[in-house]
């Protein structure tokens, strides 16, 4: 399961340099520690970091790709390898919240409420 939460980590720590870069401080700060629910049994909060990476895809990565392959169509500089690149973090997203989706498989399997959803 240690590899989920690492994968979970980058994936937020990638969004945290994404902001930082662009001195986006107060968004970059909830993102940098966002990866601590991953210490509380709660579905919801992962749940919740889920629906925030989920989101981050289309409204930050989405939009960067964009605005990067356009910037680079008006320079006429290359622009296949930026969007390869761009497409693969956008996947890593994606399975990080699938990844998600396994620890709260592992969490459910060990405890020791079964079903319940409030833990």
């Amino acid at each position: 399961m240690w590899w989920r939460s690492l994968w979970i980590l980058i994936a937020c720590w990638l969004l945290c340099a994404h902001f930082v870069r662009y001195e986006q401080i107060s968004f970059a700060i909830p993102f940098a520690i966002a990866p601590l629910v991953l210490f509380f049994n709660s579905v919801y909060l992962l749940r919740l970091l889920q629906t925030l990476l989920f989101m981050s895809v289309f409204t930050v990565w989405g939009v960067t790709t964009i605005e990067a392959i356009q910037m680079r169509l008006a320079q006429e500089a290359p622009w296949l390898r930026l969007s390869f690149i761009m497409m693969a973090v956008m996947l890593f997203t994606l399975g990080a919240i699938i990844c998600g989706n396994g620890i709260l498989r592992i969490r459910k399997r060990k405890s020791p409420w079964g079903d319940s959803p409030i833990r």
